[in-house]
């Protein structure tokens, strides 16, 4: 057993220190040290039972990594930590030494609690300014991170900022949680974790109002759920407590978040193992970040809806725009956009010094078409008639459009009298792929089309009329020689 005299010089000793014996691998925690963990009544196996992880990379430190081993390997030691307990865990600074005693070897380590409280739970005047001006500094460094949060980094840095708020204030778990539209529900949407802390988030789904009553109620109507002692919860609180338990939660603080004036959900944190007495700059400091992150989520919100809206308007808009520039039936350009864009091509061949075609293209015999089968199969003739001609605009100028009725243009730029025959050539065989029954036509029992070509060298003098008419004038040509053929102007 461990020297009696040994423990008589540590154990009136104001400060928390762990000791182990490098011989013999007994730890012994003086009464500070378990005073600090609330660990008295486990006093002979606290040592032990604590679990030192790394803040950094938040897994925990065993074997040559741990601090006593660090220590005994380099006389004095000075480390950071999160120490896990049975009953609390904390954020430490840890200051060890080796040191010999009766002649066998020992690491001596003062563990300092990180948070603002000393292990009488009382606080200087000169620590509680300190602690305000540290978390004034931590506001004011995730104001200006969240400021202009693009919407994809949203959930990443809320996330960042309830760390860096747990680590802060040295609690377990703190979370963001997100009621239904009805407020009938909430989902835990955001969490954070100090080491060694199991996390709930994906338990807490849709989770019910029902099965948290007094948690429900609470939150709504008084915006604050402060609780320093689950066990001290009334019996209406009964679900609640069971739940806390599930969690090892032992004391629970949450505050209301409201965007835009409505409740949105909440933000909480915990304290596992041990119950804790929430203070009053606790509660300001979680109201605090709660209003940050809610005006952060109000501006997102608002920037989305907005988003929203110019989308709406944009789609809408270029709804309009096909509705004003495409034929309704056929889904090609319609006469406006024909329009619109001969005078363009004829413009750009003008000052370019190109050829422009016209193809003015009819269906034959359309009207006895439409008194045999019906006008609904005429729609579903044209409109396999508009793909075709369509599909014989290989270039990104090209452009078929139906010109009115059973008549539809293709607008050749830069083509020349044999580039756009073999163009009205191929507009031919696509009718005739199309093989659409119709025995009064001329072409072999199938819907056949008359096409007129015109074909002009641009300049300044020729205009929409002129190059039109010359193409409707050469597809009366081709009506007058039989249908079922091409002619030239």
């Amino acid at each position: 057993m461990i020297n009696t005299s040994y423990k008589e010089l540590l154990a009136p000793l104001p400060v928390s220190l762990l000791c182990k014996n490098m011989e013999n691998g007994e730890v012994y925690a003086n009464p500070a040290c378990l005073s600090m963990f609330g660990a008295e009544r486990q006093a002979d196996t606290f040592g032990n039972s604590l679990v030192f992880y790394d803040v950094q990379s938040r897994q925990p430190l065993t074997a040559e990594q741990h601090p006593f081993s660090l220590c005994n390997g380099q006389d004095t030691l000075h480390l950071e930590v999160r120490v896990k307990s049975n009953f609390k865990n904390l954020n430490c600074r840890i200051e060890g030494k080796k040191v010999t005693f009766d002649g066998q070897p020992w690491v001596v380590l003062h563990v300092h609690s990180l948070q603002d409280n000393d292990i009488t739970g009382t606080q200087t005047t000169y620590s509680s300014m300190a602690n305000h001006l540290a978390f004034s500094r931590l506001l004011s460094g995730i104001s200006s991170q969240l400021i202009n949060v693009k919407t994809e980094h949203l959930d990443e840095l809320i996330e960042k900022s309830l760390g860096a708020f747990g680590e802060f204030c040295g609690v377990d778990r703190c979370y963001l949680f997100q009621f239904s539209d009805d407020k009938t529900s909430m989902n835990n949407t955001h969490e954070w974790v100090a080491p060694g802390v199991l996390p709930y988030k994906d338990d807490l789904q849709n989770v019910s109002s029902n099965d948290l009553p007094y948690f429900d109620n609470t939150i709504k109507t008084k915006n604050v759920f402060k609780i320093d002692n689950v066990d001290d919860l009334p019996d209406e609180a009964a679900l609640e407590k069971e739940e806390f338990k599930r969690e090892r939660i032992k004391s629970v603080l949450c505050v209301a978040v409201h965007i835009n004036d409505k409740l949105f959900g909440f933000i909480g944190c915990d304290i596992i193992g041990s119950p804790y007495s929430w203070r009053e700059h606790d509660v300001r400091y979680l109201k605090l970040i709660g209003e940050m992150l809610s005006n952060t989520l109000e501006s997102v919100t608002n920037r989305v809806s907005l988003q929203q809206v110019t989308t709406a308007l944009e789609k809408a808009n270029e709804q309009l725009a096909h509705q004003a520039n495409f034929d309704g039936l056929t889904g090609i350009a319609n006469r406006r956009q024909f329009d619109k864009s001969l005078e363009k091509a004829l413009k750009r061949g003008t000052r370019d010094g190109k050829y422009i075609s016209l193809l003015m293209v009819d269906v034959d015999h359309f009207k006895h078409f439409n008194d045999s089968f019906g006008h609904s199969a005429g729609d579903v003739a044209l409109q396999k008639v508009a793909k075709a001609l369509d599909s014989c605009c290989k270039r990104t100028d090209d452009l078929a459009a139906r010109y009115g009725g059973e008549e539809f243009c293709i607008i050749l730029p830069n083509t020349n009298q044999e580039q756009s025959l073999s163009v009205a050539q191929e507009v031919m065989r696509a009718m005739a792929a199309l093989n659409i029954s119709f025995e009064p036509s001329l072409g072999e029992g199938i819907l056949s089309v008359s096409i007129g070509k015109a074909t002009q060298k641009c300049d300044a003098s020729i205009t929409n009329a002129q190059l039109i008419d010359l193409a409707d004038k050469a597809l009366y040509r081709a009506k007058k020689d039989g249908r079922n053929c091409i002619a030239s102007a």
